[in-house]
């Protein structure tokens, strides 16, 4: 497996190259006291070529497969690995700062980054992932716990991050940018424009307030242990509007859950006004909006399938018909 912008990956899956750099980078071995790592196994999880990598490691001690510890190692190209894994550390530390005490956010734990790879490395978090629930399964259980981390996690003292606006959002996200949809679907143009048009007009964002973010939160992103919510991938974190996170989420959960969403998003938005302020939704249906765009946008870009023109158009009309919400 070679990729030209991750001149790391290589020695990334050879296992026993990895034996000795994580036996370094996590302590192993005599000197530390610690067990003697003596078997690394690993298991690509995604590659994205030319941006990232994801790998599963599998450590064994003193031969002892039972006990088996599982790391993530997340490649990153150039060195956009170091500034993840800094903001990795400030959400970590503000979680576990003497103002959290009695407060749990669930989050994978940063271990070490390592830049001879421009690797990051962290813990595995338990659970199951929210991708892989049903309409049988407790979701209302699931939705109270994911709000309960999401509202933890907008509540954290975090002064580190770029700070981000809307429109920032739309250009990272919304690649290759909504004029090339409508250069190449001009019969999507009005709902396109009309999508825009609300994003602009909404001067609520203007003296919303501004928390720590995941930037990127769906169903995948999530996962669900016990009593508990543990969200992963924190490459889009920033500072910026509340209502993106809910934005992404409520969206998610409609596309996954259509016939019990309405039911799922009331409780979302009880649970979560019972520890933030009514202010921390700003936007939101500006959010919900340009989360339907995204969405657009990404099955204009991978163009998977025959049906992808009319499952675009869906997603666009879907964004248009957003109710109003009842602060509106």
């Amino acid at each position: 497996m070679y990729d030209r912008k991750l001149p790391g990956l290589l020695r990334a899956i050879d296992d026993e190259e990895m034996r000795i750099t994580l036996s370094e980078s996590l302590g192993y071995g005599s000197k530390s006291g610690r067990s003697t790592l003596t078997q690394v196994r690993h298991q690509v999880l995604k590659h994205t070529l030319g941006k990232r990598c994801v790998i599963e490691y599998r450590l064994e001690s003193n031969g002892d497969s039972s006990s088996a510890r599982r790391v993530i190692g997340k490649l990153y190209r150039k060195n956009r690995g170091e500034r993840i894994f800094k903001n990795l550390q400030n959400l970590w530390y503000a979680a576990h700062s003497n103002d959290q005490k009695g407060t749990f956010f669930g989050m994978p734990e940063p271990l070490a980054y390592l830049p001879e790879l421009g690797m990051v490395l962290q813990n595995v978090v338990p659970g199951r992932q929210l991708s892989s629930f049903s309409v049988s399964d407790d979701l209302p259980s699931a939705i109270r716990y994911v709000v309960h981390n999401l509202a933890v996690l907008h509540g954290l003292a975090v002064s580190a991050g770029e700070k981000k606006t809307l429109d920032d959002h739309i250009k990272k996200y919304c690649h290759p940018g909504p004029e090339a949809l409508i250069e190449a679907c001009p019969e999507l143009a009005p709902l396109v424009e009309s999508i825009l048009n609300g994003l602009a007009r909404d001067e609520s964002l203007h003296s919303a307030p501004v928390c720590p973010v995941h930037g990127d939160l769906g169903l995948a992103q999530i996962f669900i242990a016990d009593d508990r919510a543990f969200f992963i991938d924190f490459d889009g974190f920033c500072l910026s509007h509340a209502a993106l996170d809910i934005g992404n989420f409520w969206a998610a959960v409609k596309v996954y859950f259509g016939p019990r969403s309405d039911e799922l998003a009331t409780l979302f938005l009880e649970t979560y006004l019972e520890s933030q302020s009514p202010e921390m939704l700003a936007g939101l249906r500006t959010y919900q909006a340009f989360a339907y765009l995204r969405r657009a946008m990404i099955c204009f870009r991978l163009k998977t399938g025959e049906e992808w023109r009319q499952e675009v158009q869906q997603l666009l009309e879907n964004g248009n018909a957003l109710p109003r919400q009842p602060s509106e």
